[in-house]
């Protein structure tokens, strides 16, 4: 929910944990309790008491969304401040506060929010929270820190720029939104907007965007919720709110002039990596699971897809092929990514539009939206395993205003779009009038 394919190569919305205790179906029997405190802030909590421990997820609305066009990369610079000292501790001693417990606290800049992860023995919830708020509402900004952190993310901006994957997507939102659109603009920044970020600005981002009626954070494990509140409430409670709220929206972008091409030609690259980008939806948008179904048969279903079936495996022109529905707060783009040799670039764009007109023209057949269907009924309850895997449901659920029991629903939910449904999605979303196309890497024609 918080991240486009054009954030550097290998980010995630939140880390999952790999000692996160197993959520059982007798022990999610409880429903959860949700709780907004007078601040603002929201606490959800879910009761899991199969073992002792408890994992904690979070968000701050305060992505990329947020950031000034020509500050770009501000909202990640001030999240990578959170876990480098407060007014309170050192970098050292926020690390040893958690450490000698045994637990973590992570935060990840995204496309819409910053997203909180932590996880602990229930028994230490009461410290975690607090060096959680801690960092959340005092970051101390220290010179030496910020030139650290401004190196890191310099560093990783250029990584992120000899990667042909993130340069073909970065290039078609570039091609897909306006220059006054934030989704047009990388969310880790440029090193030329890296660099222009002073002192000041990461303080004022953090004075005007943080705080209590911004954040959200679900508990799910050993938790009683009216205990567990108190420290919550200890740590939180005299936190104020901002005098102005700033938005946290996203403008519809206009339509795109026609179909757009650009190729990026970088020398000395093994592959080209090509990507198709069209209008999306957003996630609270009343076709959202239609489409869903739609991306799933054309490429989200990795080797079960339309694109993988043809591109791959019939036709053998690519390493892998895939779609992502980006439906967020606002109307992200629909990718289409593939990877190829570059003399197969050519066929590859060719392949991969043929293969959207097909399904704009006809939509799924009964069988593929069937199997689509089982699949993701099916891999649900699976995501549901772990007390971090429940949070990140419930968190969503807040987010996007689906409520409370959206967890149970979800199936039946799926189980009612129609073929018809998903067809039309088919014929709206998919319309290669309105596509961009990019490509990046040793292109055989030495760039367009």
């Amino acid at each position: 929910m918080n991240r486009f394919p054009n954030s550097e190569p290998g980010a995630a919305l939140a880390r999952p944990s790999s000692g996160a205790a197993t959520a059982t179906p007798s022990s999610r029997t409880a429903r959860p309790v949700r709780v907004e405190l007078k601040s603002g802030l929201v606490v959800i909590f879910q009761e899991n008491h199969a073992n002792p421990t408890v994992a904690i997820q979070g968000l701050v609305k305060a992505g990329a969304i947020s950031d000034p066009p020509p500050k770009t990369g501000l909202s990640r610079f001030v999240s990578a401040m959170l876990d480098r000292g407060t007014t309170k501790r050192t970098t050292f001693q926020q690390a040893e506060a958690l450490e000698s417990l045994g637990a973590s606290l992570h935060f990840d800049a995204g496309i819409e929010t910053i997203a909180i992860s932590a996880n602990m023995l229930s028994e230490d919830t009461g410290t975690v929270l607090e060096v959680l708020a801690d960092a959340l509402r005092n970051p101390s900004f220290t010179p030496d820190q910020i030139e650290k952190a401004r190196d890191e993310m310099i560093v990783r901006v250029k990584v992120s720029n000899e990667n042909t994957a993130y340069v073909a997507a970065k290039t078609a939102n570039e091609l897909l939104y306006p220059p006054d659109h934030p989704y047009h603009w990388p969310p880790i920044g440029t090193e030329p907007s890296l660099r222009a970020i002073a002192r000041k600005d990461l303080e004022a981002f953090h004075a005007s965007h943080y705080g209590p009626g911004t954040v959200v954070l679900v508990l799910v494990g050993d938790v009683d919720p009216e205990a567990t509140l108190e420290p919550v409430k200890r740590a939180f409670s005299d936190w104020r709110k901002p005098d102005i709220t700033p938005p946290f929206s996203v403008p519809r972008a206009a339509p795109v002039d026609g179909p757009k091409r650009l190729v990026v030609s970088m020398k000395g690259k093994s592959q080209v990596d090509v990507v198709c980008a069209l209008p999306g939806i957003g996630r609270t948008d009343p076709e959202y699971y239609a489409a869903m179904l739609m991306n799933y048969v054309l490429g989200g279903g990795s080797l079960s897809s339309r694109l993988m079936d043809q591109l791959r495996d019939k036709m053998g022109l690519v390493y892998g092929v895939y779609s992502n529905l980006n439906a967020g707060i606002g109307a992200g783009p629909i990718h289409v990514r593939a990877g190829t040799n570059p003399a197969n670039a050519e066929r590859t764009a060719d392949a991969m539009l043929s293969e959207i007109e097909r399904m704009h023209e006809e939509g799924p057949t009964e069988v593929e939206l069937e199997e689509a269907v089982s699949y993701l009924t099916g891999v649900f309850p699976v995501r549901l395993e772990t007390n971090a895997g429940v949070a990140s449901q419930l968190l969503g659920a807040e987010l996007y205003g689906l409520g409370m029991d959206y967890i149970s629903r979800y199936p039946e939910i799926v189980r009612g779009v129609r073929v018809e449904d998903v067809r039309a999605a088919s014929r709206k979303h998919l319309d290669l009038k309105a596509h961009v196309l990019a490509m990046a890497g040793s292109y055989p024609r030495g760039g367009a």
